[in-house]
């Protein structure tokens, strides 16, 4: 193996590393790296098509590499690209968007790709450490990069102040035994705080978050979005408001109602799954909180759902929200989808990898990409959540089926 080499950025990749080749063509990917860069590298790790490097000098530096402000940067597995200025990271979020369609979905996307951005620090209104306990005292933070070896922390530029401070006050007051060695933890409104158990006096009570004329109550069991700032501005680009709405819609992997409740005010009945019986079960306490009597909703997976549903819903839905995890749509979620056939379809992804190759289906199936946007709900980190819409046809045609008249007996036969 080479001691090491001169390499030449060419850009950086999903997951934040940068992309060279080496001289026998090989693809070398090397972390906190910048476009354009001559660096020389360690080569640790080599396949037969690709190579890993780690890197050892910057030669000729970027203009948009920075000092990572985190001192626990490198060693810490959370943030992939704090060495970059924030308007760099943003630009490398809208080229891997654009080239995970391209080379996953075959999907050459000409239109811009805008990302929507909000404050690159002290952003996150939830959090999971690790705790390992070292005879008396705990250890507190997240696992280096690619391992499950923890790296202790002081604090976290990323979380919002009163989350920020826990570290401390976890190390002075928690005491072993521990139920888990996870914590969740989330941030409400007026700082109160719901962890996911009950370790150094944390309350586990729900909290309340107010995201435009919803008030919503979860538990830090339940996911809720990260991003306390962006939050809204997502809400907005995945429910669609005006004249196009109709009769009714559809809300899978509905979590605790997130777009369930705004979708209720553009359309006559709304019908809502989620398989957690936790998250469904406060998704109906927003519904009563907001004196939502439109909204029905279901404890189940959505594929199992589908399986049993999809026919009867063919041709009804006027519109479809889908909000999977990074893994995507299953191919039973997927077949399901195009055998209902909504209207009109908005896809929220957080890995723009797994969203390509389900667009590649749904498009193959009838399907029109009508519109894209990015939204930076994650700075400092490679990930980037992605919001498309879709229709069914061209966006002028009608899917067929009644737009206004939905018969009751098709919800309530679930």
């Amino acid at each position: 193996m080479v001691e090491s080499l001169e390499l030449r950025i060419e850009r950086l990749v999903a997951g934040g590393e940068g992309l060279a080749h080496l001289p026998d063509g090989r693809a070398v990917f090397v972390p906190q790296v910048a476009p354009g860069e001559l660096v020389r590298v360690r080569i640790v790790e080599e396949k037969p098509t690709f190579a890993r490097g780690q890197l050892i000098e910057v030669i000729e530096a970027s203009t948009a590499r920075r000092s990572a402000p985190c001192p626990h940067y490198g060693d810490c597995g959370g943030c992939q690209l704090q060495h970059l200025h924030y308007a760099a990271q943003v630009e490398a979020k809208q080229d891997v968007i654009r080239e995970a369609l391209l080379r996953l979905g075959h999907i050459n996307w000409r239109e811009a790709i805008p990302i929507i951005t909000g404050d690159e620090w002290a952003y996150r209104g939830r959090v999971q450490f690790k705790l390992l306990p070292t005879g008396e005292r705990i250890r507190v933070g997240f696992y280096a990069g690619g391992t499950n070896d923890l790296c202790d922390i002081e604090t976290c530029l990323l979380l919002a102040p009163p989350l920020a401070a826990l570290p401390g006050i976890l190390r002075q007051r928690a005491t072993p035994p521990f139920p888990s060695k996870t914590l969740d933890i989330a941030l409400g409104e007026d700082n109160a705080l719901s962890a996911s158990a009950p370790v150094a006096a944390l309350p586990t009570s729900p909290i309340t978050q107010r995201i435009g004329d919803f008030v919503y109550a979860y538990d830090a069991r339940c996911f809720f979005q990260v991003n306390s700032n962006l939050v809204a501005a997502l809400v907005r680009e995945v429910v669609p408001t005006g004249p196009l709405p109709g009769g009714l819609a559809l809300d899978l992997y509905a979590g605790v109602g997130l777009f369930t409740l705004p979708l209720s005010r553009w359309f006559a009945q709304v019908l809502a799954i989620e398989a957690s019986p936790n998250a469904a079960a406060f998704a109906r306490e927003n519904l009563t909180r907001n004196n939502i009597t439109n909204v029905q909703v279901m404890t189940d997976d959505c594929g199992r759902w589908l399986q049993r549903r999809a026919a009867a819903f063919t041709g009804r839905v006027d519109w479809l929200v889908v909000d999977p995890p990074r893994a995507g749509l299953d191919n039973t979620v997927r077949k399901g989808i195009v055998t209902i056939r909504p209207r009109r379809m908005t896809y929220v992804s957080c890995h723009p990898a797994t969203l390509a190759r389900d667009l590649k289906f749904l498009l193959a199936h009838g399907y029109q990409l009508t519109k894209l946007v990015g939204l930076d709900l994650f700075p400092q980190t490679a990930h980037v959540e992605v919001v498309v819409q879709l229709a069914w046809g061209s966006p002028e045609q009608p899917s067929g089926g009644s737009r206004q008249t939905i018969n009751r007996n098709l919800l309530s036969s679930d």
